[in-house]
């Protein structure tokens, strides 16, 4: 009987083993999945805004335009597809189509998103002044009672999320001193991944611009310096 039940005892803790090395595997996964799926909807993004600013080219007094980081309200939605069905040269129709198609084409990649995140527990959303490693500690320290010094050497070893807009959602996981969070968009306007290149293509303007002020101010104040003397030889013409 003893033995039974160091044997029953050893299969549990098998089973619980692996179901913690599965639970943190899922949760990577998603947050891997995830990234990818972001990084397809800044391109599409990207590719959306072009062809709207085509159309508001060639459509001066329509104003289309995303009025909403989820897409398209009803009213603009409704307003191409009533451009779509006047429209009779080919090509502009097309143009609208595909404006339509990439915004579905949007929504798919959001649904797919909401669907890995559907899976994992619920998420911290973000409020006003909240930073990343903020609310990795309080969860570390407050849900699982960590001190702080093991917190800071849990929360140390992750990539956190430098700018955070209210409405994120910020996904944790922690088990057995394993340590895992990421940031999805939530119901903010804008996406984790694309203020991340926001910010670093500002950052590299103002750099560009401040090395262009000091290269500028370099020449002025060498245009502003006197000729150097040459010394006299002391020799006859």
């Amino acid at each position: 009987m003893k033995k039974q039940l160091w044997l029953l005892f050893g299969v549990l803790t098998l089973i619980l083993g692996c179901q913690q090395k599965s639970n943190f595997e899922d949760f990577v996964r998603a947050e891997q999945q995830i990234n990818e799926r972001q990084q397809e909807i800044l391109k599409q993004s990207e590719e959306l805004n072009q062809l709207i600013r085509e159309v508001n080219r060639r459509f001066p007094d329509k104003k289309i335009s995303l009025d909403t980081a989820l897409g398209f309200t009803k009213e603009q939605e409704a307003l191409l597809l009533s451009m779509i069905q006047q429209e009779k040269d080919v090509s502009t129709k097309g143009l609208l189509q595909k404006i339509l198609d990439s915004e579905k084409q949007i929504e798919e990649l959001q649904q797919k998103i909401k669907e890995i995140t559907d899976k994992l527990p619920a998420p911290h959303v973000v409020k006003k002044g909240e930073t990343h490693r903020q609310i990795a500690m309080e969860y570390l320290m407050n849900v699982h009672k960590l001190d702080e010094k093991k917190a800071k050497e849990l929360v140390d070893r992750v990539a956190l999320v430098d700018a955070m807009e209210v409405g994120y959602n910020v996904w944790l996981y922690y088990n057995d001193g394993v340590f895992g969070t990421f940031v999805t968009q939530g119901e903010a306007k804008i996406s984790p991944y694309k203020l991340s290149r926001l910010i670093r293509r500002r950052e590299l303007e103002r750099a560009r611009e401040e090395g262009r002020q000091q290269a500028l101010e370099e020449i002025r104040q060498a245009q502003q310096s006197p000729a150097p003397a040459f010394p006299d030889t002391g020799k006859q013409q």
